[in-house]
């Protein structure tokens, strides 16, 4: 088998009305493209892969490159050879090409299942000042299709108003996991939240104060109730666990980076979770294999894409039940392509590479 060409389709998803703060604006995440690759083969099969948002499609073309007349097949799975910061789609896909001509899901190439279905969160943006009813409006839509978990880009001035929104929406059952991205702040400004939505049910908070004051983090976890996790984007997290600075991480990458990420948190006894840009299903079903294939993937993971854009360019989303995402059991990824769905959200002419 060899790849004789990769073709590149750039598209931009619009989310969902009830986050059309992202939609326009300066928080315009809609805006930002991402690009779906397909890797074709001299046998007929396609691998699926799918980009983090405004990746650079002439530097994912110069990486395709290296990836024409080689055979799949024969190709170290762990580390295809490429380009820093150009693995993850191509990863998606030659995964998804093994995958499919040797007639098993990706989770086999990854080493076996732990579970069979993976626990995932909700998500809301923040919407402006002062406005938690509106996130509470999205916790409902959450709890009503199931989801147990929701995942908020908090503020300090109305986190404890929003968590008390949505427990009068929902009840306190519905699990929050705060992340500031680092606006709390100060130490004595996290601290001081903290002790207000102690009560509450909040699974977490991360990343409350900048990440390069890891005593920050460490003393945190002495003086307040709440799990601390970090995210480990932009940090050394070998020193984060060495220092003790949280109980959780959200941790990425492609699928055998989270593992080996998650595998340095599991030695240290700390749970993760997959983190995740607001992605779409190919890229998504891609962390739910590695997650499934994690002991400590326990947490629930960033897995929200039909819950949050208009579409998922997928022919079959992923199932997901009571806040749980089955893990597809069709070869490769188990996922197919929507084509319709990909021309409606193209933005711009398609590109192969052969």
């Amino acid at each position: 088998m060899k790849i004789t060409k990769v073709e590149f389709t750039s598209i931009k998803v619009p989310f969902v009305p009830f986050m059309d703060v992202l939609n326009s604006g300066e928080n315009a995440l809609a805006a930002i493209p991402k690009i779906i690759v397909q890797v074709h083969t001299d046998e007929g099969i396609v691998g699926l892969g799918e980009t983090e948002r405004g990746v650079s499609e002439e530097h994912l073309q110069n990486a395709a490159s290296l990836l024409l007349g080689r055979d799949p097949l024969g190709m170290n799975l762990q580390s295809l050879g490429l380009p820093h910061g150009m693995n993850a789609a191509f990863e998606q896909a030659v995964h998804d090409i093994v995958g499919k001509a040797l007639k098993v899901p990706v989770y086999r190439l990854l080493g076996g299942v732990y579970r069979g279905d993976v626990p995932v969160s909700a998500w809301s943006p923040h919407h402006g000042e002062r406005n938690p009813e509106k996130t509470a409006t999205i916790a409902k839509l959450a709890a009503d299709r199931g989801y147990r978990v929701i995942k908020l880009k908090a503020r300090p001035w109305d986190i404890v108003e929003t968590v008390q929104a949505i427990e009068r929406a929902v009840g306190a059952d519905m699990g929050v996991v705060c992340d500031p991205n680092m606006a709390f702040g100060l130490l004595s400004v996290a601290v001081k939240l903290a002790r207000k939505l102690e009560r509450h049910n909040i699974v977490c908070f991360e990343d409350p104060v900048p990440k390069g004051e890891l005593s920050w983090y460490v003393l945190m976890r002495q003086k307040i109730d709440i799990p601390i996790a970090l995210h480990i984007g932009g940090i050394d997290i070998i020193n984060a666990v060495k220092e003790g600075a949280c109980d959780y991480i959200n941790t990425g990458g492609t699928m055998h980076e989270f593992k080996k990420y998650a595998g340095i948190a599991e030695v240290a006894g700390i749970p993760v979770w997959h983190g995740s840009g607001n992605d779409l299903g190919i890229m998504e079903a891609s962390y739910v294999h590695a997650c499934a294939t994690t002991r400590n993937a326990t947490l629930t993971s960033d897995v929200f894409g039909e819950f949050c854009r208009v579409d998922d360019l997928l022919a079959e989303p992923i199932e997901i039940k009571d806040g749980l995402a089955k893990v597809p059991q069709k070869p490769g990824l188990g996922v197919e392509l929507d084509e319709k769905a990909l021309r409606r959200y193209q933005a711009g002419k398609s590109r192969v590479v052969s």
